[in-house]
């Protein structure tokens, strides 16, 4: 079955970065982590797939899968005052 790339998938999501942190680790650990390799990985994901038994250690439970959760940075004004705490 195909998914739509631009629909959010936590399995997708969290195959992308379980993929990503084994290129990291094949590398030898640069120093950019894990997120320089995402790139790569969406790329690897997006040809083979979200492959079974994949660890996905970020998946919400099954009760709240469909579950929108709003992004607290979305109400933030990016061209408030600068010196403005949002913490």
């Amino acid at each position: 079955m195909s998914t739509n790339p631009l629909k959010d998938d936590p399995r997708r999501d969290a195959a992308i970065r379980h993929e990503a942190r084994l290129l990291w680790e094949a590398d030898g650990k640069p120093a950019c982590g894990p997120e320089g390799y995402i790139e790569k990985a969406t790329d690897l994901i997006a040809i083979k797939g979200v492959p079974q038994g994949t660890p996905v250690k970020d998946l919400p439970p099954p009760e709240l899968d469909g579950v929108e959760i709003d992004d607290a940075r979305a109400g933030i004004d990016v061209d408030a005052d600068p010196n403005h705490n949002f913490d």
